[in-house]
């Protein structure tokens, strides 16, 4: 049987809490630096009611450990005058690389670790869906000349994950539509209920972690994580509701799952919008905690395909 996620029953505790930049993080990236260090990277503003179109840059903070304390904060990157939703960041052997949109995807490079200094740098995308679809990019690397990149989408007006591949990490080819919901799913939304891919590999197989949030009527709703699995990192199926096809649910909202690769541990992040309709584990922060994985003989080893390294 497959080792299945869950929450270890550890206590949630806050990883990064703005305040000089920010008063919540929503969609937000982990990596560590090659120096060692953790940075978390996220959507913020500096007001806590509800309005997308006022996110414009990044906050960030960074520390030591994963395991202990928190995350000092920087001053926001990327401010670059027009709307930054969930950044992806990855090390491309020579310098660090963020994708983030929406609408447009943009690119933006940083050569040293501290993550503090970003350069705007163009970036194309071909083939369909058209780029003003792309939202909530996530990007891994498949192989030494490979990255795939994953985001929010649409497919024939139903929640769906696109799949686009690069050598280059500015040239992007949509490949396919690489999840999808069904019209049998009774709960959908007109902008994509799919929010929030990630993909990681675990026990020899890709595991696309999906936050299918259909409303903004409560927290039940947007803690709504559905992880599907495949041997295949261009196709994860459908979704026709069956909780059947689901490989395990959370109750998390755009979570980032994380292998320390001194310890073996596995980690997964929590965030969201402010307030009592969403209720965040632990408000304004993003929050984490360990993940175990049921029936695992053993702690599973740090995995090769993960946005961490």
């Amino acid at each position: 049987m497959a080792s299945k996620p869950q929450l270890a029953g550890s206590a949630w505790r806050p990883l990064f809490t703005p305040s000089a930049t920010g008063c919540y993080v929503n969609d937000h990236s982990v990596i560590r630096t090659q120096d060692g260090r953790w940075h978390v990277i996220g959507i913020t503003k500096m007001t806590a009611e509800m309005n997308a179109d006022q996110e414009r840059y990044f906050c960030h903070g960074s520390g030591a450990a994963l395991a202990t304390g928190t995350f000092t904060e920087h001053w926001k990157v990327c401010d670059f005058g027009h709307r930054a939703w969930a950044p992806a960041v990855v090390y491309d052997g020579r310098r660090y690389v963020m994708l983030y949109g929406p609408g447009l995807l943009r690119a933006a490079i940083c050569v040293d670790d501290s993550l503090d200094h970003w350069l705007e740098v163009p970036c194309t995308v071909s083939g369909c869906p058209p780029t003003g679809n792309l939202r909530d990019q996530m990007v891994v690397r498949l192989d030494d000349d490979t990255w795939l990149m994953y985001a929010t989408a649409l497919h024939q007006g139903r929640s769906a994950i696109s799949v686009f591949v690069s050598e280059d990490l500015f040239h992007w080819r949509f490949v396919r539509t690489a999840w999808r919901t069904t019209p049998r799913v009774t709960r959908q939304a007109p902008w994509s209920a799919a929010e929030s891919p990630f993909v990681f590999h675990h026990a020899g197989q890709y595991c696309l972690s999906v936050t299918y949030a259909t409303s903004v009527d409560g927290a039940d709703d947007y803690h709504n994580t559905l992880l599907f699995r495949s041997t295949n990192p261009f196709d994860f199926g459908t979704y026709s509701g069956d909780p059947k096809e689901v490989f395990a649910t959370l109750p998390l909202h755009a979570p980032e799952y994380v292998c320390d690769p001194a310890s073996g541990q596995w980690y997964v992040t929590s965030c969201g919008w402010p307030g009592d309709t969403f209720r965040p584990v632990i408000p304004g922060s993003v929050a984490i905690t360990e993940l175990s994985w049921v029936d695992a003989e053993s702690r599973p080893p740090p995995d090769t395909l993960r946005p961490t390294t």
